[in-house]
């Protein structure tokens, strides 16, 4: 049952990334903040205002809300509470460690973290903390082993097992009344322990400080979004109103039933699926965005707008907004001239896909794409590409037009493009459009531009100066 204690070391580094929420002190506060910490900026970037900051609270309040309710969210919201307990208690028991002590138990982390050959400057846990957090979170872990060994009458030589620290934790919980159930605390409130609240930017703390860089860029592409689309709105008098939000929601839950991917799962599973409910959903500052989105696009593009740029070219415009076709494809990578990575020319490539069309008497579409096909995107969903336009981005203009010569359930002879050779199949055809239809898509397409000539003008770059792409989407654009 005993583990070895330098066995339980090289876990710790990751442990101390979950668990970091606040240096800790003798006078700290369930999920005490360091104000500094999070007012510290982790990006700067232009809008109208002029240069504006993302600082870490920014990103750390996104972060808790997107991931509280999945896999880490809920790990780090109870590492958190077992932070808190630990300190309540080691103090109430006079057995806080010495600093030498901790410093003992770094020194010994990093000895076997080097020893397994790990770059410490590297770790996620001590980038985005720093080593005297470090050593804070480490001050707890000791913590929490004196605890385990004063109750039990451990000898100093005796470990103490994992399993003694989980039952010390849950006894803990038991006998202090613990809340971390969301749909139990209000808005704003990561966890309850006796009468005190955690804040939900504890919580966004703890997660940013494990988050590796690229997490970390992502969120903060949100929150610039997010702002950009805000202060836009506001500009321009537009306002999303609850009746908005409700309506949205309801939109959200028709498309939901109709849509044949979804196999039947109802609006609800599929929100609880990432962790949502309707209700959070539409608190959700990343909802409230595209809401707004959408009624500014609508207020900047009014529909007698959009049916004049459709009728000035209808057939154009209906190319890239009219009836789509769900399209599947086999694909085999060619070059002129083969290398190590692209091993075959194109006459191999078109040898291979007439093969594998004509096994397609014996075998479906989706079988022969899922062993030929070297497209990785649509391999393992038997060459599925989904719905595309006929002047769409996602396939080569040759297969879009050999696609669009099929009827349903069509397969095309061998298409060459640049990037190689394709079978493509039609799936499905959409019917005739509606101009309503057609002007809704045309919007749609309104948004995305919208977002990245925003983000591209954004100009975000890191606390480092390194830029990030302005013109990636970002949640909010999506």
């Amino acid at each position: 049952m005993f583990q070895g204690h330098t066995q339980r070391l090289l876990p710790h580094l990751a442990a101390a990334a979950a668990l970091l929420a606040a240096p800790v002190c003798a006078q700290a506060t369930p999920g005490s903040i360091d104000p500094a910490d999070a007012s510290l900026p982790v990006a700067r970037y232009t809008s109208a205002q002029g240069e504006r900051i993302v600082t870490r609270g920014d990103v750390a309040l996104e972060m808790a809300f997107h991931l509280r309710r999945k896999d880490d969210g809920r790990a780090a919201c109870t590492q958190l509470v077992k932070s808190e307990l630990v300190r309540r208690a080691a103090q109430a028991a006079g057995v806080w460690p010495t600093t030498e002590s901790v410093q003992q138990r770094w020194n010994e982390l990093k000895a076997q973290l080097r020893a397994a050959g790990r770059d410490i400057d590297k770790e996620p846990a001590l980038r985005n903390t720093g080593e005297k957090a470090l050593l804070d979170y480490l001050a707890i872990d000791l913590a929490h082993e004196q605890l385990v060994r004063k109750e039990l009458s451990l000898g100093k030589t005796e470990q103490v097992s994992p399993a003694m620290l989980e039952l010390w934790v849950k006894e803990a919980r038991e006998r202090t009344k613990v809340i971390d159930d969301p749909d139990q605390l209000p808005l704003g409130t990561a966890a309850r322990i006796g009468d005190d609240g955690v804040p939900l930017l504890a919580l966004g703390m703890l997660l940013l400080r494990s988050s590796e860089q690229s997490e970390l860029d992502k969120f903060v592409r949100q929150v610039v979004a997010l702002d950009g689309i805000e202060q836009a709105a506001r500009e321009n008098g537009v306002e999303a109103t609850p009746e908005d939000l409700r309506a949205e929601l309801e939109l959200r839950r028709t498309m939901a039933d109709k849509d044949p991917r979804y196999g039947g799962l109802s609006f609800e599973q599929l929100l609880r699926a990432q962790g949502l409910t309707p209700d959070l959903l539409a608190q959700s500052r990343v909802f409230r965005a595209q809401t707004l989105q959408k009624k500014l696009i609508a207020k900047l593009h009014p529909r007698q707008q959009l049916l004049a740029r459709l009728a000035s070219d209808r057939e154009t415009e209906l190319q890239r907004f009219g009836p789509r076709r769900n399209l599947a494809i086999v694909f085999v990578r060619a070059l002129e001239e083969p290398n190590a990575l692209v091993t075959k020319d194109f006459a191999k490539a078109e040898e291979q896909l007439r093969a594998a069309k004509q096994r397609l008497d014996a075998e479906t579409f989706a079988n022969v794409a899922r062993i030929e096909s070297d497209d990785a995107g649509t391999k393992m969903r038997g060459g599925d590409c989904g719905w595309i336009a006929r002047k769409g981005r996602d396939l080569p203009e040759p297969v879009l037009e050999a696609a669009w010569a099929l009827p349903q359930g069509g397969v095309s002879d061998v298409v060459r493009a640049k990037d190689g050779c394709y079978l493509v199949k039609t799936l499905g055809i959409e019917p005739k459009l509606e101009d309503d239809a057609i002007i809704a898509r045309m919007r749609e397409s309104l948004v995305e531009d919208f977002t990245k000539d925003m983000m591209k003008r954004a100009e975000i770059r890191r606390a480092d100066g390194k830029r990030l792409d302005g013109d990636d989407p970002t949640e909010a654009g999506k």
